[in-house]
Formats: C-alpha cells, structure tokens, sequence
C-alpha cells in the first residue's frame, strides 16, 4: 500500500495520533497533533486502521528529538518525540475526552502533576529474554509485536537496573541456562539492594540458583543481590516488598499521589478507613497514622502476609481482610467505615464492588486509577449511587509513555 500523507487532530490513549482520511479514521503512532506526516499503514488494531509515521513534513512546534536510540522500534516508550510539558497536556486532553464519552466533567481545577527530571524513573522493570549468536540477552517486545528486541540502555529506568541487565545475562550465559523467559528487577530507592526474579517457559526447572544469584553478585559488587524482599521507606515509614507484589514503580511520584489521596482522605482521628486493593499496605500505613484505624482488604495471599508485617513493623492500625474486593465487602457491616480508599487494577472494579461500596455508603471515596476509562466508568456508576465528584488530579507516573494515573475524591450528596 502507498504511504498516506496524513494530518492528525488529536490525540488517542495509547500514544497515537488520530487522523481521518476520506472519513476513515487512523491512528498514528510517532505523530503530534497538527502535524502533517507521511504514514505507513500498519493493519488494523481493535477495529480502527493504524499507520506509523515515516516522513514529518509539517513539525508540531512540541515535537522534540527522542534522546533514546531504541524509540521507534522498542514499544516501551510512545511519546518521546514530544516535548514534556506537551506530554502533559495531551496526557490531560486524553482525560478529559474519556470522562466526557462517559457524561462527566473533570473539574476545570484539575492539576497535571509532572516531574522535575522525566528521565530513570523506573524502580522495577520487567525485561524479556531473547536468545541470538552470542547467548542471552534482555529487552523489550517491540511496537505491537511478540519479538524481542535486546536493549544495552533504556532512559526511563534507574540507572542500577540498567548496569544489572548485562551482569544477569553475563551468568545465564557462563551457567549455560535454557528456556529463560523473561527478568523482573527492582532496586531499593534509598539503599542499595537489588530484587531479582527470574522466570522460565513453562514450569520453572532445576537450576542453580544460588550459584546463579553469587554470580550475579561477583558481576555487580556495588549492589546487594536480594532473592526475597527488600526495603521501601518514605515518611519515617519502613515497607518489605517482593517480586511478586505490587510495587509503584516511580518511586519519586509515588510520594506525590499519596500525598494527594492523603489530602483527599483527610481522616478524622475518629474515623475508619477502608482501603480495597491494599497490596503490601504502604497507603494503608500511611493513612492509618491519622485514622482511628484501617481495614484492608486484598487478594494476593503474599501481599496480604508483607501487608500484615508491614502494619507490625509500622506500629500500624490496620487490620488485613484477605480475599476479593467484592467478596469481602459483603460482610462489612454498615456504619463501620467513613471513607473509602481504592486503587484498583487496570480493570477497574467489578460492577458488584461498586453495588457494594454504594450500600455501604461512606461520606468519602478517593478512587485511584492507571486506565482512565475504566475510572471514568466506575466514577459514573458511584454517581449514579448517589456520590459527587469533588476533586480530580492527574499524576504521571509515566513520562515518555501513554500510561496515566489519575485520582478523584468523591462525597456522597
């Protein structure tokens, strides 16, 4: 097919550009709104044709030339050739579109908070492993496909996590191990460990592992190599983690969005707390220091065990609810709680942990998301069960992709 000289106007969740030609509508991927670009087309994804720009003809003046050499083939990162403040704004734009496809308006007062240094940001990473002529490799899935493609740097992730990556390779090759699929780093934001987690195709067989794990050390001695938890600390707090429990991976910005659910929880000293999808409990802690306590509730049985030695470690009042949100909440009793905190996966919540929440009928919810178009569905359903949206706020956690995370606090009218 001949490239298409395209003119996108607006932008699209995910990170590309929507264009319409003829009436059919493209999204294009490395294009700024108001450009002029020559595009190849590249299929169809979720129904709407998608193109790849090949050529600008008519620069945005927020284009900007992506320092990473990998962009455009890695499909880690989607908006480096835009400026940040752009990146901002159209992470703004992209909010605001989806709580008005479903009948909200976002508070005209809304703050996009942004970082001071968009750039080694990442505490954890998730790398692919990729076997080629010299051995074992890590990387990233490019744009829109299953192959891997090896990196020696990535821009967006703490430096210690990117000397790692050659180190652990280094001893998969010495060691001679087979079937590797991918590698899951985290480094302590104030301290010098580094999590590692390393998963094999199928079931994982016998290696060995400490031999691996001493290797690896000898590889990276200014690093502590950890194979079970490490150390998270902010606000005079202390939190284990591990590889298999949620982490927020842009420490620095964490701190910002707590602080914002904090101020937007405002706990009373008398009242209690309900924080659903709890994870290793760092909001929980946070919160129940100004709370009469916290009860969490959460599924993964490991996060609900760091979660409980979180609380001790902490002299914390929380109280761990193992099992699914919506299952649990159907034994809370009413009255108990006077706010609610959540942050969800992806998905959402399940439209019964909604019916829930609205039976149980807290004075405030502060509802945390990643995906602003199931917050703006959910947030539709709690105003439908009689809450109003008060306050919103936009925090990237994400610079340089289309990822966003945003917070609204609700009060039942």
């Amino acid at each position: 097919m001949a490239p298409l000289i395209l003119k996108p106007t607006s932008q699209a969740h995910g990170g590309a550009a929507v264009a319409r030609d003829d009436g059919k509508v493209w999204l294009v991927s490395y294009a700024l709104p108001g450009e002029v670009v020559e595009a190849e087309p590249r299929g169809r994804q979720g129904g709407v044709a998608v193109a790849a720009t090949t050529r600008v003809i008519e620069p945005s003046p927020h284009r900007a030339p992506a320092p990473c050499p990998y962009f455009g083939a890695c499909g880690g990162c989607q908006l480096q050739h835009a400026d940040y403040a752009y990146q901002l704004d159209l992470k703004k734009q992209v909010v605001e579109e989806a709580w008005a496809r479903a009948g909200l308006r976002l508070p005209p007062d809304t703050p996009v908070l942004g970082m001071d240094e968009p750039w080694r940001y990442r505490i954890r990473g998730e790398f692919e492993a990729v076997a080629g002529a010299e051995g074992w490799r890590f990387g990233f899935h490019r744009m829109r496909s299953h192959s891997v493609l090896p990196i020696d740097s990535c821009l967006i992730h703490d430096l210690r996590i990117e000397r790692a990556l050659p180190a652990f390779a280094q001893a998969a090759n010495e060691m001679q191990l087979k079937g590797l699929q991918n590698l899951l780093l985290t480094v302590e934001p104030h301290a010098g460990g580094l999590l590692w987690r390393l998963r094999f195709h199928g079931r994982e067989p016998r290696w060995p592992r400490d031999e691996f794990a001493r290797r690896v050390a000898e590889l990276l001695p200014e690093l502590t190599v950890l194979d079970d938890t490490m150390s998270v600390e902010f606000w005079g707090l202390t939190f284990r983690a591990r590889s298999d429990t949620f982490v927020q991976t842009n420490y620095r910005q964490m701190l910002v969005l707590y602080r914002i659910a904090l101020d937007m929880v405002a706990a009373k000293p008398e009242e209690r707390v309900l924080d659903l999808y709890a994870g290793i409990g760092t909001i929980s802690v946070a919160v129940a220091r100004d709370a009469a306590g916290v009860t969490a509730i959460e599924e993964n049985p490991h996060a609900v065990q760091l979660g409980r030695l979180n609380a001790r470690i902490n002299s914390a009042r929380v109280d761990y609810l193992p099992g699914r949100v919506e299952a649990v909440l159907r034994g809370i009793r009413l009255g108990q709680h006077q706010v609610v905190i959540l942050d969800p996966p992806r998905a959402g919540c399940e439209p019964a942990a909604l019916a829930e929440l609205i039976r149980l009928g807290p004075d405030r919810i502060v509802y945390v998301s990643c995906e602003p178009s199931t917050h703006a569905r959910d947030l539709v359903g709690l105003v439908r069960g009689g809450y109003r949206v008060r306050r919103a706020a936009i925090v990237d956690m994400f610079p340089q992709t289309y990822h966003i995370e945003s917070v609204a606090l609700l009060e039942r009218s």
